[in-house]
């Protein structure tokens, strides 16, 4: 059990690849999940961060996040376990990355040093640079804090290439699944580039300079995806990134 809080999908994901890797495992399941419960309802609405209607991740005037409930699983193997079983990949575990900022024990870094820090070790351990990456699914909760502190991390790393890299959030569609969200996250991700369609950032009103990015607002987005950045962060500091990357990339 890895409890990372909101984190947890992709550090199980991580723990798992990291296991295949030093070849102490062929197979591993990484399992996120989270039940709906009236402590956390409680706990969010008294730090004043539930929505009173929408979650409208990057939207200027967004007004907080809104709890959902669910679960994902994905079996990671080793390519030779695989092939000996003539198993087609869904997508590649190209790289992960992990931090923990320690700066607050609910609030972001403002300055984003951490979040980014995860993308770039993720980026490094798969080999690539923001240039290569087609598609950002971002941790995106609909919190004032939060979605300024990912876009401000996503301009540290990407550069000139922030404004013009697609950056969604699915928390909108299905809310913020707290334990489960980056293995859901990692499953839309995967599907993202199964079928060349950017999910959107549902509910998005109007473009908030704090938060200077292409979110995909309110419509999905045909393209060719080859790498996708998949973020997740938790209380405590504790930062995320996944890349997935197309079997055909």
């Amino acid at each position: 059990t890895v409890p990372a809080a909101c984190a947890a999908g992709n550090y199980a994901l991580g723990l798992a690849a990291s296991l295949l890797e030093r070849g102490e495992a062929k197979a591993a399941l990484a399992i996120g999940c989270e039940a709906f419960s009236r402590l956390a309802f409680v706990g969010f609405s008294r730090m004043r961060a539930m929505s009173g209607d929408t979650c409208r991740p990057f939207s200027r005037g967004r007004p907080g996040l809104l709890l959902g409930e669910g679960a994902a699983g994905i079996l990671l193997e080793t390519e030779a376990s695989a092939r000996a079983r003539n198993a087609e990949p869904l997508a590649f575990l190209d790289g992960f990355g992990l931090s923990c900022d320690a700066f607050h024990i609910t609030g972001p870094r403002q300055d984003g040093a951490g979040a980014a820090k995860a993308m770039e070790q993720a980026l490094r351990r798969a080999g690539l640079t923001p240039n290569d990456i087609d598609y950002l699914s971002a941790h995106g909760t609909g919190t004032a804090l939060n979605d300024k502190m990912e876009s401000v991390a996503i301009h540290k790393v990407f550069g000139e290439l922030a404004r013009r890299v697609p950056v969604s959030s699915i928390k909108a569609l299905i809310g913020h699944t707290l334990g489960a969200a980056g293995a859901i996250e990692a499953v839309a991700s995967i599907l993202a580039l199964r079928h060349g369609v950017i999910p959107p950032t549902w509910n998005w009103v109007e473009a908030d300079p704090e938060c200077d990015i292409d979110c995909v607002p309110n419509e999905p987005r045909e393209a060719k995806l080859r790498h996708v950045l998949s973020n997740s962060y938790a209380f405590g500091g504790n930062n995320s990134s996944l890349v997935l990357s197309s079997p055909s990339a």
